[in-house]
C-alpha cells in the first residue's frame, strides 16, 4: 500500500515539476522566436499560464497518476522504475494529449500540445521525473 502511495505522490509531484518546466521552456521559446522583451513578458504573464492552466493541468494530473501507479505496481527493483516510468509517460502522453485532448477542447492551444513529438517528450520527462522521485522516496525507507 505504501508503494502505491509513493507512486501516486511521485506522479503528482512530477506533474507539477513538468508544468513548471513547460512554463520555463515556453517562455524561452517565445523569447527566442519573437526577440522582443515586451511581447515575451506579455505572453509569459497572460497567454502561457492560461494555456497551461486550462489545457494541460487536468491531463498532467491524469498522466501523473497513471505513471505513478504503473511505477508503483511494476518497480520491485529500483532500476525498473526508470524503464516503466518513461514508457508509461510516453504512451499516456500520446494517448491523452494527442488523441483525447483535441477532441474535447479543439482550438489553437490544443493544436500546439497535440503534436506527437511534443506529447511524447512531455510524457517522457514526466515519467523520468516520477521515476527519480519514486526511487528517491523508496530508497529513504
Amino acid at each position: 500500500m505504501t508503494k502505491i502511495l509513493y507512486g501516486v505522490l511521485a506522479g503528482l509531484l512530477s506533474g507539477l515539476i513538468d508544468l513548471a518546466l513547460a512554463y520555463v521552456v515556453g517562455v524561452v521559446v517565445i523569447a527566442v522566436t519573437t526577440k522582443e522583451l515586451f511581447a515575451t513578458a506579455i505572453a509569459a504573464f497572460t497567454a502561457l499560464p492560461l494555456m497551461l492552466l486550462f489545457v494541460l493541468l487536468v491531463p498532467t494530473v491524469v498522466i501523473g497518476l497513471f505513471v505513478g501507479l504503473v511505477i508503483a505496481l511494476t518497480a520491485r527493483v529500483g532500476s525498473r522504475a526508470f524503464l516503466f516510468g518513461p514508457v508509461a509517460g510516453i504512451l499516456s502522453g500520446l494517448a491523452l494529449l494527442n488523441t483525447v485532448l483535441p477532441r474535447i477542447v479543439p482550438g489553437d492551444f490544443t493544436s500546439i500540445v497535440s503534436s506527437p513529438l511534443l506529447s511524447a517528450a512531455y510524457g517522457l520527462v514526466l515519467g523520468l521525473v516520477a521515476s527519480g522521485i519514486y526511487n528517491y522516496g523508496s530508497s529513504r525507507n
